[in-house]
């Protein structure tokens, strides 16, 4: 009976995440944008004013570098990005929202404000209290799994992520 409930929960949660980000795709599609490129967008709209890379993204967001390439070619070729040289490291281009990323901040940001009320709306305060302690301590656990990976593993911080 234990082994039936981990196993869902664990497809439960895949179910939420799946349908988060179907419906956040939905509501942005007349925007030319998915969820996962407006996560990225948005992470470099409150960096604004700073240089960032993406090895910042695929470190403080835990995506893989490849995602994180692919996400943000996608954001230049439609015009949301421009990439700016950096004096320190010819290597690194520091990426800049352009105008058309800066109008679209405020629907991203009313987008995930109607997920998050959508969502949580049946929640009480103790209740969401508890499920973010219970959240934390499923990556404490999962954060153990080596699963035969390498030294770029990438590591939860929930400081962090989006």
């Amino acid at each position: 009976m234990r082994d039936n409930k981990k196993k869902s929960i664990l497809k439960s949660s895949k179910f939420i995440h799946l349908k988060i980000e179907s419906t956040i795709n939905s509501l942005l599609a007349d925007k030319g944008i998915t969820a996962a490129q407006s996560h990225i967008l948005m992470y470099i709209l409150e960096h604004q004013g700073e240089n960032v890379y993406s090895t910042e993204i695929h470190k403080d967001m835990n995506i893989s570098r490849a995602t994180v390439s692919g996400l943000i070619k996608k954001l230049r070729a439609n015009g949301y990005l421009t990439y700016e040289s950096c004096d320190c490291d010819e290597r690194q281009k520091n990426l800049a929202p352009t105008a058309k990323a800066r109008a679209l901040r405020e629907d991203i940001e009313n987008c995930m404000a109607w997920i998050e009320n959508c969502v949580f709306c049946d929640f009480s305060e103790s209740e969401l209290e508890i499920m973010d302690k219970l959240q934390k301590k499923m990556i404490e656990s999962t954060a153990k799994i080596t699963g035969g990976g390498t030294n770029n593993e990438r590591y939860y911080r929930p400081d962090k992520t989006v």
